[in-house]
């Protein structure tokens, strides 16, 4: 029988906020009125593991399995008729933690303890919280067992019948006193916490911080790509391109961000917090994968930037790229340009390429980027990553040295100097692969913009070089999808004698032409990508047409498609 309409029930009987299972604690309700218990002895490993078995689907265990963390909405059951929950779930090894979070359609916002009185007395706190009280239906989660039974460690049919999680390693401090803190709405991830160190600022007392490492697991459970730390509000993440404030965690003060940042920053990062100089550092997290983390002082006070690298490459067929896109990885030599504007996923889609090749040839690669963000493992191919801080001079040295090294493919994550491209343009013509990023709205741009690097007296060797060597642009830009999301919508030019001829004579004007002309060898002008998203409902007219580099060529390709333009034609 499910337990799930039971906690549920739980929720709304009480009429709290939220519903927490945890190994080893008491589960409990939070409330206005304060945490209220539902059990006298805490819960098995068995009992939070089966409970996620029972309420989240098959992709959202999956991808707790694979990331220590993940987020479904249940949908709406009859016995509970216009209310909403949310599951956000959280493991690291046999600590797994649960929370079922009701949503509410109109309610105030919760209630934050002011982190300005750090004396208050914790002890007459925790003397005027709820009584614990004994619901129906949840005594379920235990076998019968005494009074605080020991935590189990997972065994192998749990992990192959259930969410397979991984090997247990134990918490740190699971044997530690517990606190006693007051009742916060804020979300608690149960994963282990680095101690402070001596010479950190303490927390303000009375506010229970969840720890850096748990807002990460948050932000990676939420989709996000960056957690924002500032003084005098609360955590922001990037989801989707958009920031936007972390629900349910509470407003950090100056103290509360200084002594995060301390717990994972390295010693001789500690010094440049207190003294206000921009710091960066990596951090590996189990599970969760490599945070590259940036510390900053504002006039608010500390703060931070932590971006979550993927654990993993995306793989040419998770994004989606066509036949014509994945033959350009196995071009033995070359120049292949990845072009689109900021923040379009040039980076993915050129780590997507890397992957590709790394599983489909036997090749040297060497990589040149300014943050490793995805690791590649050595699969078919032996591919070595370096990264350049110091800008476009940085790069180019190690690009010269990764040359004497004799790579068969050779990556430059950005372009934006002659002598780079000098060095590009050679290496492709000695008979390497080069793939190249380039910060450009459609491949006539990107062709424009790699000839203008140039002093006008050499772009026209430039022009020859780019006819002869050039294999292809694959230009990607992000839309909004409708229901939430972003697609990439792409442009694909390649080097066929038609364009290679316009390229030689510097006509590059009529390459919007050339393109439409060579679909048949599988070119893809961005107006067909773009309109083929506003047929299929998967992208709005407005999204789509403010990503158009051609505007009156998008809305005529729509509209001999019968599409209703009206609604943007004034903006044309």
């Amino acid at each position: 029988m499910s337990l799930v309409p039971s906690l549920l029930r739980a929720i709304v009987t009480i009429d709290g906020d939220a519903l927490v299972l945890h190994v080893g604690d008491k589960p409990y309700v939070l409330s206005s009125s304060g945490q209220i218990d539902l059990a006298p002895r805490g819960l098995t490993y068995d009992a939070v593991a089966g409970v996620i078995a029972q309420i989240l689907p098959a992709d959202a265990q999956k991808a707790l399995q694979e990331f220590g963390a993940a987020q479904h909405e249940l949908t709406e059951l009859p016995e509970f008729p216009d209310e909403h929950f949310n599951v956000v779930a959280a493991r690291g090894g046999d600590d797994v933690w649960v929370e079922i979070r009701r949503r509410r359609q109109t309610s105030a916002a919760p209630q934050v303890e002011s982190a300005s009185d750090p004396d208050e007395d914790a002890t007459s706190r925790a003397a005027s919280a709820p009584k614990p009280v004994d619901f129906p239906g949840v005594s379920a989660l235990w076998p019968e067992v005494p009074d605080n039974p020991p935590v189990e460690a997972p065994s192998k049919s749990v992990d192959e019948k259930r969410t397979r999680v991984i090997e247990p390693e134990r918490i740190t401090d699971r044997e530690a006193p517990r606190a006693v803190d007051p009742p916060q709405a804020a979300v608690i991830l149960p994963l282990t916490k680095n101690p402070l160190r001596s010479d950190s600022p303490p927390p303000l007392a009375g506010q229970a911080l969840s720890g850096l490492d748990r807002l990460l697991r948050l932000a990676a459970a939420r989709g996000a790509s960056t957690l924002y730390l500032s003084s005098g509000t609360r955590p922001s993440i990037r989801v989707d391109g958009e920031v936007q404030a972390l629900e349910s965690t509470p407003v950090l003060g100056p103290n509360d961000v200084e002594s995060l940042l301390l717990t994972l920053m390295p010693e001789r990062n500690a010094e440049a917090l207190r003294t206000g100089s921009t710091t960066e550092w990596i951090c590996d997290f189990p599970d969760l994968g490599r945070v590259r983390c940036m510390s900053f002082r504002d006039h608010r006070g500390p703060g931070g930037v932590f971006r979550i690298m993927p654990t993993r490459a995306v793989t040419s067929q998770q994004l989606g790229l066509s036949r014509e896109i994945q033959e350009l990885a196995g071009e033995p030599e070359g120049l292949v340009l990845v072009a689109g504007p900021r923040s379009s996923g040039k980076r993915t889609l050129m780590s997507a390429l890397v992957d590709l090749i790394n599983r489909t040839r036997h090749a040297h690669v060497v990589t040149i980027e300014r943050e490793i963000n995805v690791v590649h493992e050595r699969a078919l191919s032996f591919v070595s990553q370096r990264e350049a801080h110091g800008g476009a001079d940085e790069m180019l040295e190690l690009a010269r040295g990764a040359l004497r090294e004799d790579p068969d493919v050779l990556v430059l994550e950005s372009v934006r100097s002659a002598e780079l491209m000098t060095l590009a343009l050679d290496a492709a013509a000695s008979g390497r692969l080069v793939i190249c990023g380039f910060p450009a709205h459609n491949a006539t741009g990107a062709v424009d913009g790699i000839i203008d690097l140039f002093p006008p007296d050499t772009r026209r060797q430039v022009q020859i070089a780019l006819a002869q060597n050039l294999r292809g642009v694959i230009v990607q830009v992000l839309l909004n999808k409708s229901g939430g999301g972003r697609l990439a919508a792409r442009e694909l030019l390649l080097n066929t004698p038609a364009v290679a001829s316009v390229i030689a004579e510097g006509k590059t004007s009529q390459l919007p032409l050339v393109i439409e002309g060579g679909r048949k060898h599988g070119m893809v002008p961005l107006n067909d990508a773009l309109a083929g998203f506003v047929q299929s409902g998967a992208v709005d007219l407005r999204e789509a047409f403010q990503r158009s580099q051609d505007r009156a060529g998008f809305l005529a390709t729509l509209q001999r498609q019968g599409i209703d333009t009206s609604s943007v034609e004034r903006f044309a």
